[in-house]
């Protein structure tokens, strides 16, 4: 053999070499696993509105997992949704400082939450800095550029919607509705829709007696309840916090005071049963008592009604309409991660302010017209509130719009 010549392969070598060129070539490509797309949830897990907290965040979790079970965001290869949870205790300066922690530590990629309209003030200057959407579930307003809402805005969702339904009392169930007296939580939320309820009432016939403005730092609202009382109304309107709501009520109980149809918003969680007591409950809620929720259990909507079923099995879930708006709001944010570009700040962004979950849609629990899609406010375009009310087993009736109803509102009892 010459010195510079190379060596023959043996047939062991050769065969060697096939099998592993092979045995590479067959072997399945591993596909690395999707990052998490990491959503912060700052609700009131403690404080004031702590029950919010506690109905919503098992709801919104369990959506999640169902998400995350049927293949996670596929626009981005089956990324899973992770949820990383921050309790604000109904402050709104720590809603704040915990979003800012979120976003600068956590590294989420947006935030969601029960976000009432003072957390969301709060929230607003954070988000519009460090330019992080953020998804609320009950503000009235959004403030920031980058931030949108479910909750029912403060004309065309509370305030239209409340005079409709007085309205409707009056011309077709013939609750004779001619005087009210404005009760309602002083502060901001409550403030304006006063101020947006009033004009309208008086347009469709209602006499104004006067305006009480509850201090939400008060024990004991028989005060005001007195001054109610003197002014003999047909009707107590106004935006009240349930804390404030449980107050008023326990006064109208001890003064077996029933007459007027009271009204709000405030009247429409599960927590005043609860808080009352069955007994009082039962001699108050299911009287002369209606509540504008932003979806109720009761409604007609078939996509709902498998919701409320599915709820129903889970021991951890409460069926309330606090859960099931917060089941929307996972879907909201589904829908969203789905139609961006990237799973990045910036594209979730403007991907919230192109989404559109129509009327059918499997995913669209709440009784808008036109489905959920956000207008320049980044508030829903067709918002519109149910009413319901209370039965003895605390379950609730929806009675207004009809077309969500199943039930007649009960008749004005005069004692």
């Amino acid at each position: 053999m010459k010195a510079n010549a190379k060596p023959n392969p043996t047939r062991r070598s050769l065969l060697r070499g096939t099998a592993m060129a092979l045995a590479v070539v067959a072997a399945p490509a591993v596909r690395a696993q999707p990052r998490p797309i990491r959503i912060g949830m700052v609700q009131p897990m403690s404080g004031g509105l702590s029950s919010y907290g506690r109905q919503g965040q098992p709801a919104f979790e369990h959506i999640v997992k169902l998400i995350n079970g049927a293949g996670g965001i596929a626009r981005f290869g089956g990324a899973p949704i992770e949820v990383v949870l921050a309790d604000d205790a109904t402050q709104p300066g720590r809603t704040a400082a915990e979003a800012r922690r979120l976003i600068t530590q956590e590294r989420v990629v947006m935030l969601a939450g029960m976000l009432t309209t003072p957390a969301s003030l709060a929230l607003a200057p954070v988000i519009d800095e460090l330019k992080v959407p953020a998804l609320s579930i009950g503000a009235g307003i959004a403030k920031s550029n980058y931030q949108f809402s479910l909750g029912l805005p403060f004309e065309r969702g509370f305030a239209q919607p409340s005079v409709d339904f007085i309205d409707y009392l009056n011309k077709e169930r013939g609750f004779a509705l001619r005087t009210a007296v404005m009760a309602f939580s002083n502060y901001e939320a409550g403030q304006q829709i006063n101020t947006l309820l009033k004009p309208r009432l008086q347009a469709i016939g209602i006499d104004i007696l006067d305006d009480i403005a509850l201090d939400t730092r008060a024990q004991d609202h028989t005060p005001a309840m007195l001054r109610i009382r003197a002014k003999r109304p047909d009707l107590v309107i106004g935006l009240i916090l349930p804390r404030d709501g449980v107050l008023l009520q326990q006064a109208r109980h001890s003064l077996a005071y029933h007459e007027p149809i009271f009204f709000s918003p405030g009247y429409g969680d599960i927590s005043f049963w609860h808080d009352l007591s069955p007994a009082v409950g039962e001699a108050v809620l299911t009287r002369n008592l209606f509540a504008l929720v932003s979806v109720s259990p009761a409604a007609r909507i078939p996509a709902l009604q498998a919701l409320v079923a599915d709820l129903g099995s889970r021991a951890q879930v409460q069926i309330t309409s606090v859960s099931l708006l917060t089941a929307q709001a996972a879907r909201v944010i589904q829908a969203a991660l789905e139609a961006a570009d990237a799973p990045e700040p910036l594209a979730i962004h403007q991907a919230l302010g192109r989404i559109h979950l129509p009327p059918g849609d499997p995913n669209l629990y709440l009784a808008s017209p036109d489905g959920i899609r956000f207008g320049p406010d980044r508030m829903m375009t067709t918002p519109y509130g149910v009413m319901a009310q209370w039965r003895s087993d605390q379950g609730q009736d929806v009675v207004y719009p009809a077309a969500f109803a199943g039930a007649t509102p009960r008749p004005r009892t005069a004692r």
